[in-house]
This record gives C-alpha cells, structure tokens and sequence, in this order.
C-alpha cells in the first residue's frame, strides 16, 4: 500500500482477513476513517499507524492484535472514535490518554490492560463512552472522572478495581449507564447517584459494598 499516498479512508471490517495489517498505513500523513474490525489479523500495530495524526476514527476491534496499549499509540489531535476491545493488547494506561480532547468513545474491553485509570483521563472532556471493562485493571476509579460532563456510558466490570465510588459520579449529569460489576469495590453507595437523574442501569453486582442502599436509589 506504500503506492496509496492520497489515501484517506480504508475500511477492511468484517472479512475473513489474516496476518499482520498493513505495513505502510498513512503514509501519505491523510489516513482519516480506519477500520479493520471482526477479522483475524494479529501481530503488532504498524508503526506508520502510529505516527498518522490525521487520523480521525480507528475500529479495530474483534481480531487477534498484540502491543504496548501506550507505546504502540500516538497522539492524534483529531481522534473522536478509538475501538481497540477484543485484542490482546497489554501494558498500562498513561497520562497521554488525557490529551485526546476530541475524542468521544473509547474502548479498549477484553484485552490485557494492567496498572490503574489514570486521572488524566478526566481531561478528555469531549468523552461520551469509556469502556474498560475485562482487563486486569487494579486501583481506585479516579475522582477526576466527574468531569466528563457529556459521559454517559462508564463501563469498567470484570477487573481488579478496589475503594469506593467516588462521589463526584454525582456530577455527571448525562450519565446513563454505570457498570462497575465483578470488582473489589467496597463501602457504602454514595447517595450521590441517586442525583443521576438520567440513569437507566446500574449494576453493581460482585463487589463488596456494605449496608443500606440509599433511599435515593430508585427514588
């Protein structure tokens, strides 16, 4: 593909599609709309992929991809949609997730994720969909995620997450659906989330949460 230097779309979604993805990707610097979902390629993330910061929407999600969740990422100025979930990427989350101020859904379930959430990410303010869930992730669910005020969809079950629901929850007012299930999360349910007046499911099943549930739930 090293020829297709005006190339700004590429779309190779839902095939039968094996080995590694194409080596020379964006290198005409203009690659906009990537997607390469519901294959089987596997191997590494091409480095031109990550050095394109044109990019706008990149969907890999569904194949067998492997690397550094940060390392073998850039920063991409114009990113609003990032689909990695279904891989086996590993590695730790880094401060450099908070610098997509464009982007609005990222999703990066069932792979290999280790470390904790990073505060930063409270500074993509643009976000309306984070999903983590099924990865390895350890820590507390960052107070600095209140300010996602245009979020509403937090998906982190199925991980090692511990401490309590930060009560700045409370302040995402477009919050719909909260799914914090089969963690480490104790305590008491902030009566706080009862202020989530969009909410439309909650779960909190498999965790370690301790008395009452607040009469503001469900009220």
């Amino acid at each position: 593909m090293n020829n297709l230097t005006h190339l700004m779309s590429l779309h190779l979604f839902s095939n039968n599609f094996t080995g590694h993805l194409p080596r020379d990707l964006c290198l005409g610097g203009l690659l906009v709309y990537f997607s390469a979902s519901y294959n089987y390629f596997s191997g590494p993330i091409p480095k031109s992929l990550r050095n394109c910061t044109s990019l706008f929407s990149v969907r890999l999600e569904w194949n067998q991809l492997t690397g550094n969740i940060s390392e073998d990422f850039g920063l991409y100025p114009n990113l609003y949609n990032m689909d990695l979930s279904h891989n086996d990427l590993y590695g730790e989350l880094t401060w450099k997730w908070g610098g997509f101020h464009n982007l609005t859904s990222l999703k990066l379930s069932n792979n290999n994720i280790t470390g904790e959430i990073p505060s930063e990410l409270g500074k993509a303010t643009g976000l309306q969909v984070i999903d983590l869930s099924s990865n390895l992730l350890k820590g507390t669910i960052p107070k600095e995620l209140g300010q996602l005020k245009a979020l509403y969809n937090l998906t982190l079950h199925n991980n090692h997450l511990f401490g309590v629901i930060p009560f700045e929850i409370q302040m995402i007012s477009q919050l719909q659906f909260l799914n914090l299930a089969s963690n480490n999360i104790g305590g008491s349910i902030p009566k706080q989330l009862g202020e989530c007046s969009n909410l439309v499911q909650l779960d909190l099943s498999h965790n370690k949460f301790i008395r009452s549930i607040p009469s503001e739930i469900g009220t």
